[in-house]
């Protein structure tokens, strides 16, 4: 729930014309969540050895994040402009 509050702000901070760093604060804060929620699952990576997956996945869960960040952002400036 938190996650698509994030994105809505983001989109609605697009639409109000406030500055970029929304996207990254958004983006970071996805990141925060998905990197939480991976965190659960440690202990059982750990158990078969392939704990340098989640390390891979966070990387991953960074762009993701920026990357929708930036899209919530994008999508509310493109409607303030029409």
């Amino acid at each position: 729930m938190i996650a698509y509050l994030a994105i809505l702000a983001t989109a609605f901070a697009g639409m109000a014309g406030v500055t970029w760093w929304t996207a990254v604060v958004c983006g970071c804060l996805l990141t925060l969540i998905s990197i939480t929620e991976q965190q659960k699952l440690a202990a059982r990576f750990e158990a078969i050895g392939a704990s340098h997956v989640l390390s891979a996945a966070a990387f991953a869960s960074l762009g993701n994040g920026l990357m929708a960040g930036g899209v919530a952002y994008a999508g509310g400036w493109v409607i303030r402009l029409l």
